[in-house]
């Protein structure tokens, strides 16, 4: 293929994926540069509901399905299985250099595993099509506000256990290569949080500082000349960033590090939930996706926000 396209991906049809892709293509330019991969079905359908029509430059590639087994609105196995299939295929199409991104909309983990894909999420399913031995890293982006996750989908009391040394260390080359060769960043600074309150106080509330953190750091300031900073208690970090982002003036650091989900996507939902956009890094391609989920209890009203979708395909293109 002479000009690889930008595959965008249906997500949970019961959802408002559906929904915010077609309003985003329709506000965007350059359409022949994309290929929507899901239910053409549903596609059209949705089209005509929120009567935005489809330009014919538009390529969809069709994903059969039992439509009458979807419903809007609710976890399915049909709709876990087309929303699966459709990111299968757009990995595959990838391997094959066929893509040269992927936007993914938000897809059900529960419907996906009812259709027997066991997997905690989109991510890990692209750490096993495209991956290789490279370890697919989370990074959230709105505008130069940047979170990215040590851990992921992983139960609050495992978290601990999921850091080691070596892990930390590979992550944040993976993000610094990133934020170099991808951003343009020269000399990228990054900003580590802690994993207990206050950093840990010294040992009196935590040892991973102490044990895994530092020494991760150290050695990446050290060995792998990287700008490494922490850890830093998460609380008082995430300050430095609210003010820069509002006025939209130069970031105190490239690159924040959370240690779990809820202590990097806490602070970066709350200052950009309408604009985030997930950035998988690491990988054979780029991949990126609006920072939210399904949201099921909206679905089929046609009052999603598709700022965030619209964001996530900008971002697609810009970096591929």
């Amino acid at each position: 293929m002479m000009n690889p396209k930008i595959a965008i991906t249906m997500g949970d049809p019961a959802g408002i994926g559906p929904e915010i892709i077609i309003k985003a293509v329709n506000s965007i330019n350059n359409l022949e540069k994309y290929l929507l991969i899901g239910s053409k079905k549903i596609f059209l359908e949705t089209s005509r509901r929120l009567n935005q029509p489809l330009s014919e430059k538009l390529e969809i590639l069709d994903i059969p399905c039992d439509i009458s087994q979807i419903k809007t609105g609710q976890s399915s196995m049909e709709s876990g299985k087309l929303s699966f299939l459709a990111l299968e295929k757009a990995c595959l199409l990838a391997k094959n250099g066929e893509i040269r991104a992927i936007v993914t909309a938000p897809l059900s983990k529960k419907a996906i595993n009812m259709a027997g894909y066991n997997y905690s999420g989109q991510t890990e399913v692209l750490q096993e099509y495209l991956g290789g031995k490279n370890k697919a890293e989370m990074l959230f982006v709105a505008k130069n506000f940047r979170v990215m996750l040590l851990t992921r989908h992983v139960a609050l009391e495992n978290v601990s256990k999921s850091l080691n040394i070596e892990k930390i260390i590979d992550s944040l080359r993976s993000l610094d290569k990133f934020l170099r060769k991808n951003l343009k960043i020269k000399n990228p600074e990054i900003a580590v949080c802690g994993l207990n309150p206050h950093a840990g106080e010294d040992g009196l509330l935590g040892v991973e500082e102490d044990k895994i953190i530092r020494p991760a750091l150290d050695r990446l300031r050290h060995e792998f000349n990287i700008q490494a900073e922490g850890p830093f208690p998460a609380d008082t970090l995430w300050i430095k960033a609210v003010k820069p982002y509002q006025d939209n003036i130069s970031q105190p650091y490239d690159c924040y590090v959370a240690c779990y989900h809820d202590q990097g996507l806490i602070p970066v939902k709350l200052l950009a939930m309408d604009s985030v956009v997930n950035t998988t890094i690491n990988l054979a391609v780029i991949r990126t996706s609006p920072g939210h989920g399904t949201a099921y209890d909206i679905a089929g009203m046609d009052i999603a926000n598709h700022k965030s979708m619209e964001e996530a395909i900008k971002l697609a293109s810009s970096l591929s």
